[in-house]
């Protein structure tokens, strides 16, 4: 045996073996996953989150039994959720206002919920108003 060869060989006394391109691929795969998510994690400190903003949009308007329901959709297009989300809906019509308030548990960042709320009177027949009146953070 030559000396070059006889230092390819192990303990054992067998050949050395090369790495298989396999492995070398899943080297490969498992070093990007780590850089994604690397970069990931430096991309969102560095861009921090912004609060929730929620919008509320009303859906439908349906008379029943005692009175009316309007359907609603509350959005949090910010990065942050919310947690104890108030709605709030107003019907202002000639015979006066009548409010109606409904508290939603949870709104994460970038996702909706929908809701509900109840009033005596015709929110068709006078100025309907729902917005988002406060929140706390979870």
């Amino acid at each position: 045996m030559t000396q070059d060869h006889q230092a390819d060989e192990n303990r054992a006394g067998k050949p050395a073996q090369q790495v298989p391109w396999l492995e070398w691929l899943a080297a490969g795969i498992g070093s990007l996953l780590v850089l994604g998510v690397f970069t990931v994690i430096g991309w969102q400190a560095l861009n921090g989150s912004t609060p929730p903003a929620i919008t509320v949009t009303v859906d439908t308007v349906a008379p029943v039994e005692g009175g009316y329901r309007i359907l609603f959709r509350a959005l949090n297009r910010a990065d942050e959720a919310a947690a104890q989300v108030e709605i709030a809906g107003t019907v202002s019509t000639d015979g006066g206002e009548e409010v109606s308030r409904v508290v939603l548990d949870y709104v994460p960042g970038h996702s909706e919920r929908h809701g509900g709320l109840f009033f005596t009177r015709d929110p068709r027949g006078g100025s309907l108003a729902v917005r988002a009146t406060g929140f706390v953070a979870p």
